[in-house]
């Protein structure tokens, strides 16, 4: 540091040039640090997910099995889609009769198509006309 006196006007303002100058770098650094962490942080989670993504056989034996199911489901549902898989008589009947219910409940049996928005008619109100000539006219 170079030798400044204090008492006249221009070495202080070179002082406190000198020492806003130290401050901003260090609050740079700083930022520059705490960015860095945050960075380090997000690439350690996406190696992680990535690593998991990239391998091609399941490692753990329940997600190996898990996997297996989902196939099986799939060759067994032959791309029927919203019907169940191997549903016995017994369980479709309960199904349709639970289902016919709902749709009494809500007065989906009388033909209404619920999958439609509902139209909204608001008829113009008749007001009373404000003058009483025009009352008697009415």
């Amino acid at each position: 540091m170079k030798n400044i006196c204090l008492r006249r006007p221009s070495s202080l303002k070179k002082l406190l040039k000198l020492a806003f100058k130290l401050f901003t770098t260090t609050m740079n650094s700083i930022k520059v640090l705490r960015c860095g962490h945050s960075w380090r942080n997000a690439v350690a989670r996406n190696f992680g997910v990535c690593s998991v993504l990239m391998n091609k056989a399941a490692s753990d034996p329940i997600q190996k099995l898990f996997l297996d199911k989902l196939k099986e489901y799939n060759k067994r549902s032959g791309g029927q889609s919203g019907k169940f898989v191997d549903i016995t008589p017994e369980k479709q009947k309960e199904y349709d009769e639970v289902l016919l219910n709902l749709k009494k409940q809500y007065g989906a049996d009388k033909g209404e198509d619920f999958t439609k928005f509902p139209v909204f008619n608001f008829p113009e109100p008749k007001l009373d006309p404000i003058n009483m000539d025009d009352r008697k006219a009415a």
